[in-house]
This record gives structure tokens, sequence and C-alpha cells, in this order.
């Protein structure tokens, strides 16, 4: 036991011995220096008290003030020392005593002895102090608390060691008791009658269990109910008429202080009912939230949710409701169960959140939005290769092409990237293959317990990417010798190539060009493909591009340009819903074109490429047995027409 616990304790022992709550210092200090010379050798502690007890005494005393355990008062120029517990325990015994008869009024402050310091009560309003009770605030140890009311009747004291709960079972008890009453029992219910008009049984189921069932009426206090509005009329029905009441008795007093307590009660649980219903809805807000494009969400958008009004739901719950919530969620429940919502990390360990229901539809979506990024990129990629004369290995071989679209995927889209590689997806996949979700007929994500090669996610051939970043060559880059020339001196040839004559050079080359047109799935490098024995190949495709332009002008009404007609004859003729098919269904179309094109302008000349010839050029390739089977011949046409023109003006 500490010196300090000590020395509370032999103050206790003295007040009560010498029968006073006021005790002087100088009393005290005498009675401990005969005690710690009595007791120094049980109490080895005692020996600072021995000699000057004054000093260290005073020490003790002010640390206990500091507790509420006691308070120094000044009277006649000498030092007192009042005991808090004193009474304390008093009050306490009131209400102790009054859990056995709930007759026994509340102890208010006249109750209290004419001596009792004054700064010892803690003077609050009611409804304040009784709001941070219920709330579960810490208070003050040893704090006397004097219940103030808004209506003129006395203040209830209240010590710390009285909890709220056991204040309002009692204010409930005084009013039940007061029912008992026969004719306050038949006046009061029928008041309650009167003013429900058809709810007679309603009334009277709930006037039984007012008076007969305790822990029911709390129950109904805390709740929002019928009972709830039936309980608060009452409450009104007495406060109205004791209130008119000029000369009050001490029940009749108790009876108002229970009602005025018991409708602070009513207000604090009613209030807390609506901010739970508040908090209910949401968090119901909340999880449809996450049912919401872009279905993946880092803590901070989590944070940042509004509900349909636009207000931050952060705030109609608390941020350790969302923990808890959150916690609730990304939790199994059970063994072999997934959580309904799953977390994962991208590369920069960000963390982010997605529904279990919303993965395999969300990694479909990127796989389309990620296909063009990752298309773009490489294919520009590709085309610097080309344009130094050089290759890379993805080129031609497709396990390095896989690990590039990897490489690419984890740059261009980390969403995608982390959610492909986190551990759930497979165990998502295969249970949804298992149910037979129709959505997977077309999207293969796993084969044999493994992710499909990238090429497949991405539906990107090399070959596609090849012709791509060929369209985007000058076009003497596809004239053979010329880049053949080109190559030589920019010392970008192969190295293991060997040395040929001049002529055998040409033949080589002009081969080349002729099987490039001839074997299937290679484009050439360029729709302006020439023979060197074609003079003034430049001059020719300045011309070309000319009367492409003068073409346009023809086609593309005023107000609108040659890409906007393109898009939207686009969508009259592809009518595919699957986004994934109707670009792949564009790629084979636009490759058709762009072959189809070249052969052509390898035998005519400028002046030939009119709008008449335009149109019987797209008129003969959307007969052909690869186009004919799409039904709107007339808009693909016109699609064939302007996509020409667009191949002609850039390339």
């Amino acid at each position: 036991m500490s010196s300090t616990a000590n020395i509370y304790t032999l103050l206790r022992l003295y007040a009560n011995k010498q029968q006073k709550t006021l005790i002087p210092f100088d009393e005290f200090c005498s009675y401990l220096q005969k005690y710690a010379k009595h007791y120094v050798t049980e109490q080895p502690d005692l020996s600072k008290f021995l000699n000057t007890p004054e000093v260290p005494l005073n020490q003790e005393i002010e640390e206990l003030a500091s507790k509420n355990k006691l308070l120094l008062k000044e009277s006649d120029g000498k030092q007192i020392i009042v005991i808090t517990a004193y009474f304390m325990d008093k009050i306490n015994k009131i209400y102790q005593n009054m859990a056995t008869n709930p007759t026994i009024p509340y102890p208010i402050p006249t109750d209290l002895p004419n001596d009792f310091p004054k700064d010892l009560i803690s003077t609050q309003d009611a409804a304040d102090i009784l709001y941070e009770l219920l709330e579960g605030k810490k208070q003050p140890e040893n704090v006397i608390y004097s219940l103030v009311f808004k209506r003129e009747v006395e203040p209830v004291l209240l010590s710390a060691g009285v909890s709220p709960d056991f204040l309002i079972q009692m204010s409930l008890a005084k009013l039940r008791q007061l029912m008992h009453r026969g004719e306050q029992h038949d006046y009061f219910q029928q008041k309650l009658l009167s003013s429900n008009g058809g709810r007679e049984l309603a009334v009277k189921n709930f006037f039984s269990m007012f008076i007969g069932n305790e822990e029911a009426t709390i129950a109904k206090l805390k709740e929002a109910g019928d009972s709830f509005y039936f309980m608060n009329q009452l409450f009104l029905f007495v406060r109205q008429d004791y209130e008119k009441i000029k000369d009050r008795t001490a029940e009749d007093i108790a009876l108002l202080q229970s009602v005025y307590i018991t409708e602070i009660a009513a207000a604090f649980y009613k209030n807390r009912s609506q901010v739970d219903l508040q908090r209910e809805t949401a968090l119901k807000n909340l999880e449809l939230a996450f049912s919401k494009p872009p279905y993946y969400f880092d803590t901070y958008a989590v944070q940042k949710f509004v509900d349909s009004r636009g207000v931050p739901l952060l705030g109609q719950y608390s941020e350790d409701d969302l923990n808890e919530y959150l916690r609730q969620v990304t939790t199994a429940a059970g063994d072999n169960e997934l959580p309904r919502l799953l977390t994962f990390k991208t590369t920069d360990g960000t963390r982010f959140f997605v529904l279990n229901e919303k993965v395999l539809s969300l990694v479909m979506k990127l796989c389309t939005e990620a296909r063009t990024k990752i298309r773009e990129a490489i294919t520009k990629e590709w085309y610097g290769y080309m344009q130094r004369f050089s290759t890379t290995p993805a080129m031609k071989d497709m396990t390095a092409f896989n690990k590039r679209l990897e490489e690419l995927v984890a740059l261009e889209s980390p969403i995608l990237y982390a959610l492909l590689n986190s551990p759930f997806l497979s165990v998502i996949y295969y249970d949804a293959r298992e149910a037979k979700d129709a959505a997977l007929d077309k999207f293969r994500l796993f084969e044999n317990g493994e992710l499909v090669p990238y090429n497949e996610l991405l539906v990107l051939t090399q070959h596609s990417i090849m012709t791509d970043a060929k369209i985007l060559l000058p076009v003497w880059y596809t004239i053979p010798i010329l880049s053949w020339i080109i190559a030589l001196f920019t010392g970008k040839r192969s190295k293991g190539k060997t040395k040929t004559t001049k002529k055998d050079s040409k033949t080589a080359q002009q081969q080349k060009a002729n099987k490039t047109v001839q074997q299937k799935g290679e484009a050439t490098i360029s729709i302006y493909e020439e023979h060197k024995s074609q003079p003034n190949a430049s001059g020719k495709k300045e011309e070309l591009k000319r009367m492409a332009s003068e073409i346009e002008k023809l086609i593309v009404p005023p107000d609108s340009t040659l890409d906007s007609e393109l898009t939207s004859y686009l969508n009259e003729w592809n009518h595919l819903l699957d986004k994934t098919a109707k670009k792949n269904l564009v790629e084979d179309v636009n490759s058709l074109i762009r072959d189809y094109l070249r052969k052509i302008l390898r035998t005519s000349s400028p002046s030939s490429f009119t709008l008449e010839r335009i149109k019987e050029l797209s008129y003969t390739l959307a007969k052909t047995p690869a186009l004919q089977k799409i039904k709107d011949q007339e808009n693909l046409q016109v699609y064939i027409q302007l996509y020409m023109l667009r191949l002609i003006k850039k390339a």
C-alpha cells in the first residue's frame, strides 16, 4: 500500500472516531506524528512523519486533493481538511435505500449539512450531464453533481457512484408507484385512451406493461416504437398535472423530478435511435457505393463516398464505424468462402477494395480498356524499331511478346495487373465456371490452373501490331531498293547477311516484295508500295493525297470531319454488342481494306482515282465472300470509301 493510500485511510478512521467531516490540518498532523512513532517499526514508510510531519503531510494532502478525495479550506486562518467521501457516502446511502423503497425522495441540496463545502458540488444542466453519463463519457472521480432542471423544481444531487441507468430506473419506479394507486391508474389510463382514439387495446397493453414489467418498460424507453410514443404522452400528462400544484409536497417534487429525468432519457434514446438509423442507412449506402463504377476504390475514395443527395457518408457514420464495417466485410464468413469485399494492392503498395461479385466483370472491362492503350503503346514502340531498321525479340518470339505485354499492362493498367496476380481471381473464376456463368463463354482467364497468356487476354497478335506499325512508316520504307540503300548507309543492316552484287541485291529485293504481297497473314509496309521501275514515287504520293482531299469534300458534309463520319458509319454497319468482338471485326475489315488498296494503288495512276472509281472499289470489296456476310452493305461501302481516303491522306 502506498503512503498516500495510508494517509487517506488514516484520515477516514480519524474522522469517524472524532465524528467530524472537517478536520484541522494541525490537529491531524499531531495525531499522525504520534501514530508514526507507535507504528514506524511495522510501517517504515511512516518514518518521514516522525520529526517534521507538516511538509510530507502537506504533499500527501495536495495529491489526494488533486484526485477529489479531499478538499482544503481556510477557516479562521487555519487550514481545514474536508473528506469528500463522507458526503458521497451519505448521498449513495440515500440511493441504496431508494432501491428497496422507491418512495424515498431524491437527495437535494437542502438535505446537506450547514457545514457542507459548496466547492464539492458541480452544478450542471440536468440534460447536459445525463447525456454525457449515458454516452459513457468518463467523469471525474469523487464528484457530486447538482442536476439543475429547466423548470422550477429543486435540483437532484447525484454522486459519481450512482449510474445514470439506476437513476432512470428509480425515476420510472416512482412513476410506476403513482400509477398503482386506483384513482391515478384509471385517471391516467383514461387520458391516454382519450388522446389515442381507436387504439384502446394498444394503450391498455402499454399501461399494463408500464405498471407490471420494469425491464420491458426500460427496453421500450430505448426504442422509438408505439410504446415509446405512449410513454412520452404519459410523462407529459403527469408533468402538466403536477406543475399546476403550488404547495408541493416532497412526493410531488420527487414525481416532477422523475418526469424530468425520464423525459431527458427519452429524448436521449430517441436521438440515439435516429442516429443509429442514420448510421445504418449510411452503411447500406456505403455497400451500394461499392457496386458502382469504377468498382475498385482505395481508402481515400471510400472516405469520400456520398449519398444520393451528395452528402458525405463519413459523418453519418463515424470513422470507427467505417473501419469496423470494412473489417467485417473483408473477413471470410467460413473457411472455404471468400469475403464479400476483397482487397488487393498495386505495385506501389496502394490498397484497393472490390466486391467479390464485381471482380470478373471488372477484369473483363479493364482488359477491353487496356487493349487499346497497350496496342497503341507497342505499335509505337515497334514503329520506332522499324524506323531504325531494327527488330526486337517480341516481334518474332511469342514468349518475349507476352512478357512485353505483361510489362506494358503493369505500366499502363496497374489495377488490371494487380487483379490478374491476386490470389482470389482463380477461385472466383472457377466458381463462376461451375455456376455456368454465360459471360465466361467467350472470355477465358485460366487454363489448367494457370493464367492464360497476355496476348489472349488482350486479343493481340504480333501480325496485327506489325501491320499497324508498318502503316505508320513513310512511303520510301516500302520501296525495297530504297529501304536497302538507306539501311546500308545508316548502318542498320543485319550483321548476319553476306555481301551481294548490285544485280543480286535488286533481284532479292524484288523477290522479297513479290513474296510479301502473296503471303497470307503478312502486310506490306505501306499502301504506297511501288517497284523501283516506277519513277517519281513521291510525286505520285502527293498527287494521290490531293485527289483524296478533293473526293473528301464530295463525301464528307461541310459541318463534319472524315474521322467523325468514319465513326458514324462504323456504328451503322457493325451491330455487335460485345466490345471485344466488335473491335475484332473492325480490325479484320480494316485489314482487308488496306490489303486491297495496296494492290490497286500498285497499278493505278493518281488521275484515275476519282469518286466514281472509289465507289466502284468499295462495291467490289464489299461483295467479296469475307465481307458479304455483313448485312448492312450500303453503310459498309460508304465506310470503305472513307477509310480508303483516310489511309491515303495519312500515309
